[in-house]
């Protein structure tokens, strides 16, 4: 155990560190250049350094009260994220690797945002049913967004897209983008029409849930949790570069129909896949794509990405052709599969896997299957595990396995999942996935003739 002074600023040049946090006494970690951190017990204990340099977001560990009462109207850096924690959790700050965490009970705190009083009823029910969590505060109209998350420190959102005056989407770009702040959808929004969703997805929101219908309440609650806990473990994804789409260039002369790529998806799945598939040339293998998605917006994401793309991307139907220059998605609470001759997919709504319907697990099964092609399996951001498992399968059966990095990933579960476990063969940050995908097309490409 290291003795800490308050107010003294700790560097890699002071070791690894672990210690309790005292009560009145509050652990700021700087996410920068060198790793630095300060405990402090006021405000004026933050090195005058960091209050000019607002470029490296902060998390700031300990009680949200004493928190709130050492920064009033303070302008904390952006992606600053506020970990409540009760007295006496212990703080590992690892200098030498660059991380910080804890061990100890953690306040979970929520804002909702939504002007009809039955759904947030609903929603205040239901998160404060959680383990740890509750509701720090509920507003009706986007434009008093601002002054609550000043005011509550929560630790992510529930945005309702149809509000009265500035809508879901044009919340996300003035007030939640700017601040980095993890938000998660909760709509009403029309399956059929998942335009507004597709736009807030793209405008930063992580993750979307439909409202439920009368009689599916339990639905919702285990869908929440989820996508609460993954928007708790979240970062905000990669600022999207200026200019037009640069594409990557066609993997040499080879054959399309010999190969076969497969993806799996979660949370910040939507925004990956859009890297991914804009910057893709118009020659493309196969590729099928099981995203973590509700019933009906799987087509809006397929529409979104056919208008982007060179090719056609469309969701995915029983029996549609595997071929070369199309890319399949599993619909929404289907589960996607190869058929055994491999030139056709089925869509089947049997039982949830790993908590999902689409399941990653069931697709990459059905893949490790089928003989005919060369197989690129590639495991995206997401939460939980699913998909993991049968992607050692295709690896041992000689697929090459791809898994998104940590720093790329708004949500490292389902690659780390796949890096622990040995499934993996290649860890790619999302802006090399392009290229990388193409180039090992080209090497496979050279073996097989």
């Amino acid at each position: 155990m290291s003795e800490l002074h308050f107010g003294a600023l700790l560097g890699a040049a002071t070791g690894d560190l672990q210690f309790t946090l005292a009560p009145g006494m509050v652990f700021i970690w700087r996410n920068a250049s060198s790793a630095e951190g300060v405990l402090i017990e006021s405000a004026a204990d933050v090195p005058p350094s960091w209050q000019r340099e607002i470029q490296y977001p902060w998390k700031i560990f300990g009680n949200f009260d004493l928190v709130k009462s050492l920064f009033p109207g303070f302008r904390f850096p952006v992606g600053t994220k506020v970990v409540g924690l009760r007295d006496g959790a212990l703080i590992r700050a690892e200098f030498t690797r660059r991380s910080v965490s804890f061990s100890g009970v953690r306040e979970k705190r929520v804002l909702i945002v939504e002007d009809s009083p039955t759904i947030r009823k609903l929603l205040r029910h239901t998160i404060t049913g959680f383990d740890g969590w509750s509701i720090c505060a509920e507003v009706e109209r986007a434009e008093d967004i601002p002054a609550a998350l000043e005011e509550h420190y929560p630790d992510l959102l529930t945005l309702d897209l149809n509000l009265p005056g500035l809508n879901g989407v044009e919340a996300m770009k003035r007030f939640l983008a700017p601040k980095q702040f993890p938000t998660i959808l909760v709509t009403s929004q029309p399956k059929a029409d998942g335009g507004l969703v597709m736009d807030a997805l793209d405008a930063g929101a992580i993750d979307y849930l439909q409202k439920p219908e009368s009689g599916k309440l339990g639905e919702l609650k285990n869908d929440l949790l989820i996508k609460l806990e993954a928007g708790l473990r979240s970062k905000w994804h990669l600022k999207k570069p200026s200019g037009p789409v640069r594409r990557v260039a066609t993997a040499g002369n080879f054959d399309p129909d010999k190969f076969l790529i497969v993806i799996g998806s979660s949370t910040g799945g939507t925004q990956a896949l859009q890297e991914i598939f804009t910057r893709l040339p118009e020659k493309i293998p196969p590729i099928l794509v099981t995203q973590h998605i509700p019933a009906g917006f799987s087509r809006s994401l397929a529409m979104r990405l056919n208008e982007l793309c060179p090719f056609e991307v469309k969701e995915a139907e029983d029996h549609d052709e595997v071929r070369a220059g199309r890319i399949l998605i599993a619909p929404g609470d289907h589960h996607l599969s190869l058929t055994a001759g491999g030139k056709n997919v089925r869509i089947v709504s049997s039982e949830p896997i790993n908590r999902f319907r689409p399941s990653v697990e069931f697709m990459f099964r059905s893949v490790t299957k089928v003989s005919g092609r060369t197989v690129i399996a590639v495991m995206l951001t997401g939460m939980g595990k699913d998909g993991a498992e049968a992607m050692l399968g295709l690896r041992t059966a000689g697929a090459i396995t791809v898994a998104q990095d940590e720093a790329s990933s708004i949500v490292f579960g389902m690659p780390k999942e796949a890096i622990r476990i040995g499934a993996a063969a290649h860890v790619k940050g999302l802006g090399e996935m392009p290229e990388f995908l193409m180039s090992l097309l080209t090497q496979m490409n050279r073996k097989i003739g």
